[in-house]
């Protein structure tokens, strides 16, 4: 089959999707496919550059070009989505591939983008959900999920969904809220993502980022942002500081909640902070890690399922989770034994939680076991091939 797969971000753009859209489409290609990836060319984060084409193993690489982003200013943002998203409509047009696929960013509009010039030329269409737009701004309480906005992305969305040929999202929370929309049955299904492969020989970390000997180090890793309840979830480990002078609190990243995360704890000799990093850098400072924490805002585990938990899981990492009891996520971390979700989101319960996890000393083996069942990128590639096989059997 001739498979275009797309996404603003690809290898060697930093981005978690531009990593993993590679595995992906190395796999389909592996199974007998031809595959084309279209994206922008790298602009995340300082990326290295690469060129407009290239051939990458049995892959053929279309990227477009955008300017070089700073995330401060909306306006060149703005630009790219245009650029990028209308790069990629004419490129389908012009290519007239047998199956698109396209994921949730930039949202709402490269689904959209994708999916028309899909029905245009005959493809089929996958839409690949790594989160639900615009419920996420509405459940964060961005403004995009109010009013006129929310009704006019969910009306573009929807018209995304009833294109689809099929949709793949990464929970089966995720699935009902897609339901609820009330668009009618929906061809989903729910295939989760996997820990990346860095595709690089990276250099590795300072040694004063690395975990100290005799350290317990308590991770979070990834974008320190403002809904994310980050000052709870220290104050809540912190609990554990004074009977357990071993554990040792590590945020690695940047974002809006770091000044206040350094205003309170900056200084404190249990809790250290590290740079934003490439993941092939940050892997063995996780690695080495003794939990994983993931903060979740109320009901955003009903658009999205933080890659960081699989990041975690790959890399043998237990996982504290301060989610709601009724997620799945809650469900498969519990029934898994794969870590603990905290009671609620207030420090008492974190600090509980986190006391039984340290002292859990069997449950690095049950994560190593699930990983090995269930995320491997072997094991997920199977469910994608398996798809693609339906999709050209019901054509």
């Amino acid at each position: 089959m001739k498979l275009l797969l797309t996404h603003r971000y690809f290898w060697p753009d930093t981005a978690p999707y531009a990593a993993m859209l590679r595995s992906i489409a190395e796999g389909l290609a592996e199974a007998g496919h031809e595959v084309r990836v279209f994206a922008s060319r790298p602009s995340y984060r300082g990326s290295a550059s690469a060129p407009a084409r290239e051939i990458l193993g049995k892959l053929r690489v279309r990227r477009t070009w955008v300017f070089r982003e700073n995330r401060a200013n909306p306006i060149i943002r703005a630009l790219n989505v245009l650029l990028y998203c209308g790069g990629l409509f004419v490129h389908i047009l012009r290519t007239r591939p047998e199956l698109v696929t396209a994921s949730t960013f930039p949202p709402v509009i490269a689904g959209w983008s994708a999916s028309l010039a899909a029905h245009v030329v005959g493809a089929r269409f996958i839409y690949h959900m790594q989160d639900i737009h615009p419920e996420v701004s509405k459940y964060s309480g961005g403004w995009l999920g109010r009013g006129l906005p929310l009704r006019l992305l969910t009306w573009l969305d929807n018209q995304t969904l009833r294109r689809a040929s099929a949709i793949v999202v990464l929970s089966e929370d995720m699935a009902n809220t897609l339901r609820a929309r009330g668009v009618g049955d929906l061809p989903t299904h729910v295939i989760n993502n996997f820990l990346l492969d860095s595709f690089d020989d990276a250099s590795p970390p300072t040694t004063e980022l690395r975990k100290a000997p005799g350290k317990r180090r308590v991770i979070f890793a990834g974008n320190l942002g403002r809904f994310q309840n980050l000052l709870v979830l220290a104050e809540g480990v912190a609990r554990c500081f004074d009977q357990h002078p071993e554990v040792e609190l590590f945020f690695l990243g940047d974002g809006a909640a770091l000044p206040d995360l350094k205003a309170r704890w900056s200084g404190h000799p249990q809790v250290r902070f590290g740079p934003y990093l490439p993941f092939a850098q940050a892997r063995a400072l996780i690695a080495e890690s003794d939990v994983g924490l993931v903060s979740l805002t109320p009901d955003i585990y009903r658009v999205s399922y933080p890659s960081k938990v699989l990041t975690y899981l790959g890399l043998g990492v237990p996982v504290l989770a301060v989610v709601e009891s009724t997620s799945m996520l809650a469900h498969a971390i519990r029934s898994n034994g794969l870590g603990t979700v905290p009671d609620a989101p207030t420090p008492i319960a974190i600090g509980d939680a986190l006391h039984m996890l340290l002292n859990d000393s069997n449950v690095r083996a049950k994560v190593r076991e699930c990983h090995e069942k269930n995320t491997t990128v072997g094991s997920v590639l199977v469910n994608w091939r398996r798809l693609l096989e339906d999709l050209r059997r019901n054509a």
